[in-house]
């Protein structure tokens, strides 16, 4: 039988067979598997899905929430963001980790060998009512500066896509901030582009932006012998 318990293993490095041979069953995540193969080529970096008790990794969550803000990112907050919020918010997040909503992050091995350093972090929200079981929504895809085009984001999102796959959610939704540089990621995964609303809400400098929504239909990964 298929097993996916395995495929998240909790280990941070993965060997390029493995993840390959249990992720490339799902056709519909080529795009973000060949980037993360090319990732795990280049660094020992690895995906991980966190508990509500992996609280060891708050410090280095708010480090990552504020790096993306004061960089432009539309995450919900304004620049400058303080530390209070930042945590305020990933202890939100983390209160919500069971079922119906997912945390992943990508980390790797520092340079200097002093531990594992975050690099980037994606949330997945798995809609609970009756009529609505087939849908989950992306939220929070974040990556470091540091990490930048080194294909954390595909790695994060193929992990992502193939975990709602296994859990027959066939479609999946996010938005993102109109004319900015996640638009060209997602459009590169496969993405489709479902229109825009403008003055969505306010970017991190406070000027008003628009939104635009993304959809991508995923196969349900079966068991397998």
């Amino acid at each position: 039988m298929f097993n996916f318990a395995n495929f998240l293993a909790p280990g941070l490095t993965q060997s390029r067979h493995s993840f390959e041979a249990h992720a490339g069953s799902y056709a519909g995540t080529q795009a973000g598997l060949q980037a993360a193969a090319q990732l795990q080529a280049r660094a020992p970096a690895g995906v991980r899905k966190l508990s509500s008790q992996d609280l060891q990794w708050l410090p280095a969550l708010c480090d990552l929430l504020i790096d993306g803000v004061h960089r432009g990112a539309s995450l919900g907050f304004l620049a400058p963001l303080s530390r209070y919020a930042a945590l305020e918010y990933w202890h939100g997040v983390f209160a919500r980790l069971g079922p119906h909503h997912n945390l992943w992050i990508a980390c790797a091995e520092s340079e200097s060998g002093a531990g594992e350093q975050l690099l980037g972090a994606v949330q997945l929200s798995l809609c609970p009512r009756a009529n609505a079981h087939h849908r989950g929504e992306v939220q929070g895809l974040m990556v470091h500066s540091r990490a930048r085009g080194r294909g954390v984001a595909s790695l994060l999102m193929a992990r992502l896509e193939c975990a709602a796959a296994v859990q027959a959610r066939t479609l999946l939704v996010l938005e993102a901030p109109s004319g900015s540089q996640a638009e060209a990621v997602y459009v590169h995964l496969g993405w489709q582009r479902a229109g825009e609303i403008p003055d969505y809400d306010a970017s991190a400098d406070g000027n008003l932006q628009g939104a635009s929504l993304y959809f991508k239909r995923l196969k349900t990964l079966t068991a397998q012998r």
